[in-house]
Formats: structure tokens, sequence, C-alpha cells
């Protein structure tokens, strides 16, 4: 059954609760993602130094530590920029939103350990840029939740422009077959930032099945 507000206040009063409750939801996965991610990759580093000191007269062990910090080095730099992407997008007022999506895609891929593969067709129209931010932030949403929450390996971006609207679909090989229909449910009755912003611009976000994994497909009214 539909909400139905009887005042302007009661009405303000739920909106701002759902959005403090969409920014403590978004808070603790920054919180989570640091702390589970990059504070443990950081970790490492003092195990490393202390081995280090240890190997101090060892050429060999010294030399093979050092190649195991670069390595990991490198991880905690993509991790920053992993963190960074989600709070700062990487895209001018300039760029196209087919533009700003397959840059996006490249942004996020990790050869070997997350593929993603990016397809447009039909021709792009003209966007209000709050709205474009907005599905911007739909869209690296779907592909963070892909790779962090269904373990995908691959994950396949489509924007289809049509006449009337924008289809955007974003499905992944990461859920079990078996489990699909339970994370659907779940999905559909979170209120999340995903719904929070697809509702703000008019357009639906809807879950499916997809060939082997999850099919999120979002419809934006042009």
């Amino acid at each position: 059954m539909p909400v139905i507000f009887t005042s302007r206040k009661k009405f303000e009063l739920e909106i701002s609760k759902r959005a403090a409750e969409i920014c403590d939801q978004i808070i603790l996965e920054m919180g989570a993602e640091l702390h589970d991610d990059l504070i443990q990759k950081l970790s490492i580093f003092r195990l490393y130094l202390d081995r280090l000191e240890r190997s101090a007269h060892n050429p060999a062990e010294t030399e093979a530590l050092l190649i195991n910090m670069r390595t990991d080095f490198e991880s905690v730099i993509q991790s920053v920029r992993r963190i960074s992407r989600k709070l700062l997008p990487e895209q001018t007022v300039n760029d196209s939103l087919n533009t700003s999506i397959d840059m996006l895609c490249q942004s996020l891929e990790r050869p070997g350990f997350g593929n993603i593969y990016y397809e447009c067709t039909g021709t792009e129209r003209t966007i209000p840029d709050l709205n474009r931010m907005y599905l911007y932030r739909i869209i690296q949403e779907l592909i963070h939740n892909a790779f962090k929450h269904s373990s995908a390996w691959h994950v396949w971006v489509r924007l289809k422009w049509k006449n009337e609207n924008l289809v955007i679909e974003v499905e992944d090989d990461g859920s079990g077959f078996n489990k699909i229909s339970e994370f659907i449910e779940r999905l559909r009755k979170k209120n999340n930032t995903l719904k929070l912003r697809s509702q703000a611009i008019g357009a639906s976000i809807q879950y499916h099945h997809g060939e082997k994994g999850l099919l999120a497909k979002v419809d934006y009214k042009l």
C-alpha cells in the first residue's frame, strides 16, 4: 500500500529520515571498505618492515621481500583509487554519458580478476547534468556490487538509447544461480542509494535472472 502524507511537514520529515538512513549506509560501507581492504593491506607493510630488519644480512631474502612489497604496494594504490572513484567520479562537465561510462568501465576493470565489457547502441541524447551524474553513480555502484557482493569475474554494461528512454543493463556472472531469487527479493525490498537515486530522476530499477548471474536494469525516460 502506498504511503499517503497528510501534510508537507510529514512529507519533508520522511524524506529527511530516508536521506539520513542512506547517508548512514554510505558511511558504513565506506568505513567497512577502508577497514577490511585498505587498512589490512597497509598493516601487512609493518610485517614486511619487521622481516626486512631480520633479513638485513640475507640479500636473497631481502630481495624476495622487496618484490612482494612492490606487488602489495600496487594493490594498495588500486584500493585508494577505487575508494577515490566512489567519492569523485572520473568525468568532466563536457564528457558525454557514453564517454564517461566507457572511462568508468576501463578504470574499474581488474584484468585477470574482474573483466568489464561495455556496449552502447543507439544515438545518445542530452541529459541534465544532475541526472547524468546520478545515472553514472548508479552504474558505478552496480559494477562495484557485482565484484564485491556477487564475487563476479565478468560484468557486462550495456547502454541502449531509444526514442523515448535509455535502458541501462549491468549483468554479472557472480551470484550462485540457485540463490538469485532470494538475492533479488532482498534488493527489491532494500531502500538503498540505487533506489533513492533512481527515484530522484524518475527512473526505475529492476532485478532479473541473467544468463549466468544477476541482471540489473535501469529505465530512464528521456
